[in-house]
């Protein structure tokens, strides 16, 4: 199921689209070939060049905003594009077997285009798109070309139906709007839900899936974990004895810089003998540093940790 909400905050858009991806959302991003155009995009400068008969414009088109996302398989990206009408969306779907890329979209009443085309190694794209409205066995080519990792150069040309150039084009420049703090720690925080609900069930696997392979805890003044394996052997062991719920998780800050993240919390974990015996909280302060890391579920992951017992 796909559910996409829209609020008007900022760009005339504010778009996010949820789907069930049985938590691999990052992993399934991380092999996607349209994995570059995950994001959130605007116009450079807000420059648009175009012809549609007669001169060429160089216009400005403020508040351009496209919004693309994979879906729930590594081999699709939907773009839903806002701004001054027309408004529209994009369906691009990628055939592994024959290297293919397929598109459909839709812009205002009726301008609806279809093709295909290739996409390469470092993710530009060339299309074949006819479209409703132009004239019968008119086509165009569209090129999407990287120019960084934040930007990339849209050229739509039109050719006539003995393959030569009608002289129409539109394209511009596109940039990567970054995501802001508050976008973040919301990551952040559904990381942190998500690793206390693995502990509360015991489940490894999740939990193995939300640590780096290089993650280093200190537990303890005389206690260090080095590396994932010895974190989740240590956790299998203390799993296995005990059932673990978390009832204070109080968040003291957040700090988020580039691809790393550091969150300050106080906490206090029930721990109850799985063979009977009396319960005991353990509480405590922890710092924990996180990293951005692809085949996790979250797209992030622990990476280093240190615990202070609050006694």
């Amino acid at each position: 199921m796909i559910l996409i909400f829209y609020t008007t905050i900022g760009f005339t858009q504010k778009t996010s689209i949820e789907y069930e991806s049985n938590g691999k959302t990052a992993t399934l991003e991380s092999k996607n070939p349209f994995s570059k155009f995950i994001g959130k995009w605007t116009l450079k400068n807000d420059n648009w060049s175009q012809n549609w008969g007669g001169e060429t414009e160089h216009i400005k088109i403020p508040k351009h905003h496209t919004v693309s996302a994979g879906i729930n398989t590594k081999n699709s990206l939907i773009s839903i594009i806002d701004g001054p009408e027309p408004n529209g969306h994009i369906f691009w779907s990628y055939n592994p077997n024959t290297k293919e890329v397929y598109h459909l979209s839709s812009f205002g009443d009726i301008r609806a285009g279809h093709g295909k085309g290739t996409i390469d190694e470092n993710g530009n794209l060339r299309l074949k798109l006819s479209f409703e409205g132009e004239p019968q066995d008119t086509y165009r080519i569209y090129t999407y070309t990287w120019l960084t990792d934040n930007e990339y150069e849209l050229k739509s040309i039109q050719f006539d139906e003995n393959d030569k150039p009608t002289g129409l084009f539109y394209g511009g420049i596109f940039i990567r709007i970054k995501k802001d703090e508050g976008e973040l720690k919301k990551e952040i925080l559904n990381h942190g839900k998500i690793i206390r609900e693995a502990f509360s069930k015991a489940d490894i696997e999740t939990i193995r899936s939300l640590h780096h392979p290089k993650v280093i805890k200190a537990l303890g003044y005389n206690d260090i974990k080095n590396g994932r394996e010895a974190v989740v052997s240590s956790l299998r062991d203390t799993l296995s004895n005990y059932n673990l719920e978390f009832i204070e998780n109080e968040i003291e800050n957040i700090l988020v810089e580039g691809n790393i993240a550091i969150e300050q919390t106080k906490f206090s974990i029930k721990g109850t003998p799985k063979q009977g015996g009396e319960s005991f909280i353990f509480s405590g302060r922890t710092m924990v540093t996180y990293i951005k890391y692809a085949d996790s579920p979250t797209g992030w992951a622990t990476i280093r940790e240190i615990i202070q017992p609050s006694n």
